[in-house]
């Protein structure tokens, strides 16, 4: 499948000029088709609306149809960054323009756990490189016969041994934030709930395995269900965020903007694959 042209030709590596590129925050992405079976995407930022943006520029609106062309996510340019990313919704996002993610090359120890955690394997690069564009099946020789076992008497299996009893596990207290969570913080709640005291504000993004309750405004992004629990929610006491999602399936300020709930106190849950958004009266 031939990706849309961008009108510049792609590099074949990462040049400090991308390098640069990448700290002042433009691009969010670059896309670098270096075969005709494998497309790299350098991922230069984590946020879900800056890197929209770019792939709108670079494909126009999201494609239609089932074919996609296999890429890997490229997180060289992150690596040193500590940032958070929500893979399921990087996925999802991808899809939207018709690549179809296949593994991760480079990032950090903690990038690399969270992508095996969404299911995506982690290759060297070198192996990615010198990937055919299609496997070729090998020969495989003939099995010798195998010689007739001797009959072996069998002995009587020892009993079962009783199974300890697991100690009861508690529950997990929620990570709780009582101040402001204001531009350019990125806060996630590994194994837990989340819930903040204050504001979210525009700028910010907060990530939780478990469920987010905002007791004020949600200004900036919301992900909740990171760690796929589907039965995770989003509450908050008004309702202006720049993005939500819920398990990778998320919603952007274009769509946000217009959703007769803007302003309100909500509650966001994932109903049959679809994100609902429920205003109280």
């Amino acid at each position: 499948m031939a990706l849309p042209s961008s009108g510049r030709k792609p590099s074949s590596s990462m040049t400090a000029t991308t390098r640069k590129a990448a700290r002042t925050g433009a691009p969010a992405l670059d896309i670098d088709q270096r075969s005709l079976a494998l497309t790299h995407v350098h991922l230069y930022e984590t946020h879900l609306l800056k890197l929209t943006r770019s792939l709108s520029e670079r494909f126009g609106n999201p494609g239609v149809g089932d074919e996609r062309q296999p890429c890997v996510i490229d997180l060289a340019a992150i690596a040193d960054s500590g940032k958070w990313i929500d893979f399921p919704a990087l996925v999802s996002l991808l899809r939207n323009y018709r690549l179809e993610p296949v593994g991760v090359v480079h990032g950090n120890d903690q990038q690399k756990t969270q992508a095996r955690g969404a299911d995506l394997p982690v290759f060297d690069d070198q192996a990615v490189a010198d990937a055919p564009a299609q496997a070729q099946p090998q020969s495989k020789p003939e099995p010798e016969p195998a010689a007739e076992p001797e009959p072996v008497k069998a002995e009587e299996p020892a009993p079962p041994a009783e199974p300890a009893s697991p100690a009861p596990a508690g529950p997990i207290a929620p990570m709780i934030l009582r101040h402001p969570v204001r531009s350019g913080t990125e806060l996630y709640a590994q194994g837990q709930d989340m819930v903040v005291m204050n504001t979210v504000g525009a700028g910010a993004r907060v990530v939780a395995d478990g469920s987010i309750y905002i007791h004020g405004a949600l200004k900036g992004t919301a992900a909740a269900g990171a760690g796929n629990q589907i039965e995770a929610r989003i509450f908050c006491e008004s309702f202006e965020p720049e993005i939500i999602a819920i398990c990778g399936t998320f919603l952007d300020g274009e769509q946000l903007a217009r959703h007769p709930a803007w302003g309100k106190r909500v509650l966001v849950e994932l109903v049959d694959g679809q994100l609902m958004v429920h205003p109280f009266d």
